[in-house]
């Protein structure tokens, strides 16, 4: 058991750190209204190995989430809600079995979640003047369609067929 749980903790630090470096190496693409985070091709991962990539990915966002908010691209709201919501979106995750629906608690929740807060920090503070005359229902409309599309790109264009390529080498077993 102790073996199992170094791997699990060695597998979910690999995890975390992808997707720290995928995000903030990244940082013109992966914050803002309009993103693809390349990271969020690993979000596809707790269906092959729950327990250690869900950390992983919880680590690794809330990581990415905090260098955000430390070099003034975000906030708060983003360390704690962006963090949770890849958090849950890796727990449904880990209940899909048809792999064509794999990215979609990823796009979905992200879409809503973030979406709520994100486009306070873009629209209001850095005062993209087309979108801060609309009202707030239409900039959140707006931000859930960028939002969601750019999760849609980052797990299905990369995530998928990353995934496919792990379940290959894994020959068909589950890790933890």
């Amino acid at each position: 058991m102790k073996k199992m749980s170094l791997q699990v903790v060695a597998r979910s630090g690999i995890i975390a750190a992808l997707y720290f470096i995928l995000t903030s190496f990244l940082p013109a693409i992966s914050y803002g209204p309009v993103q693809v985070r390349v990271s969020e091709a690993l979000t596809l991962l707790p269906a092959l190995m729950p327990v250690s990539a869900t950390a992983g990915l919880f680590v690794g966002c809330f990581l990415a989430n905090l260098y955000g908010m430390m070099i003034s691209v975000t906030g708060i709201y983003d360390v704690i809600f962006g963090s949770l919501a890849t958090l849950v979106a890796a727990i449904i995750t880990t209940r899909i079995r048809k792999k064509i629906l794999l990215p979609l608690p990823t796009i979905v929740v992200n879409a809503v979640v973030v979406s709520a807060y994100i486009w306070y920090y873009f629209i209001d503070n850095l005062k993209i003047e087309w979108l801060s005359h609309l009202n707030p229902f239409l900039r959140y409309l707006f931000t859930v369609i960028s939002i969601g599309t750019g999760e849609a790109i980052a797990t299905y264009a990369l995530g998928l067929p990353l995934f496919i390529a792990i379940e290959k080498q894994l020959k068909g077993k589950k890790l933890i």
